[in-house]
């Protein structure tokens, strides 16, 4: 891969688009959302927390783009008018049963505008198009409620709550709710 060359992008709306990161041009830019959303992003994924430099996210971005070659994750950047606001991605991508799950997060400053719910929609469109899945999933904390609320409005269905299922930093277990959508229902609202 030559760097600062863009594989792959793909927009959503005027406002929206994912991309694959070029990571000495996007891990600059992340890393300070991340550290800026403080305990909203660290809350709910504990990676966060660990996350030292701008380094520590440029060796994060080189990782996720060698997972895409590889075919196991799809981890892209979320822009909003041109500018990077979090990330999003379809992780564990199984080849064999057609299905992954979506993790995300967004810098604090961008919440309650609708960006995640429509990277999410875009997330979803490449996964049932592109990749040809099944299923797509959510995992969110019982009381991570915006997360829930996107899966909810997305038109997920609350398979359930598997309890005790993430250990956070501080060494306490977080209750999970899994939400699931399936490309024949995806398919009969697009």
């Amino acid at each position: 891969m030559k760097e600062g060359v863009l594989m792959f992008s793909y927009t959503y709306d005027d406002d929206i688009k994912v991309s694959l990161p070029v990571p000495h041009i996007d891990a600059p830019k992340l890393f300070p959302l991340i550290k800026n959303s403080g305990e909203t992003i660290s809350t709910w994924l504990p990676w966060a927390k660990n996350l030292q430099t701008v380094s520590d996210e440029e060796s994060f971005l080189k990782m996720v783009l060698k997972n895409f070659g590889t075919g196991d994750s799809l981890n892209c950047v979320v822009h909003f008018q041109d500018q990077p606001v979090g990330m999003i991605s379809l992780n564990k991508i199984d080849k064999a049963n057609n299905c992954a799950d979506i993790g995300y997060w967004l810098g604090s400053e961008w919440t309650h505008r609708g960006i995640m719910h429509r990277a999410v929609s875009a997330i979803i469109a490449i996964g049932f198009t592109e990749y040809h899945l099944n299923k797509i999933t959510i995992e969110a904390d019982v009381n991570n409620l915006a997360s829930n609320k996107v899966a909810e409005k997305l038109n997920f269905h609350l398979d359930g709550t598997k309890r005790e299922a993430l250990k956070y930093s501080d060494y306490k277990f977080g209750d999970m709710n899994e939400w699931s959508l399936l490309k024949k229902e995806w398919q009969k609202i697009n």
